[in-house]
């Protein structure tokens, strides 16, 4: 079951990458929470025999589930601010 996991965690990996290159060499930071939340899982569906170490990941999970519900209330466009940055015309 392990082995299957990895491989589906491979697959992510890979569907990541084609995703940096359609969306114009840019990918947005929620996409590695996702896929983090999505590891996290499976770890502990995969060895879940230890209590104190599953608790851990259960915290890491909650606080990547946190960090995602932060990045969504974040703007996603940054407004223009021209007093950084003084343009020659």
């Amino acid at each position: 079951m392990e082995s299957i996991l990895i491989f589906f965690l491979y697959f992510e990996f890979i569907a990541m990458i084609v995703k940096y290159f359609k969306e114009d060499y840019h990918f947005p930071l929620r996409y590695f929470i996702y896929i983090g939340i999505t590891a996290m899982i499976r770890q502990i569906i995969v060895s879940h025999d230890e209590p104190v170490a599953t608790l851990l990941n259960s915290l890491v999970i909650l606080i990547l589930i946190i960090c995602n519900f932060i990045i969504n209330l974040t703007p996603r466009e940054r407004p223009e601010s021209k007093w950084y940055f003084k343009i020659k015309e």
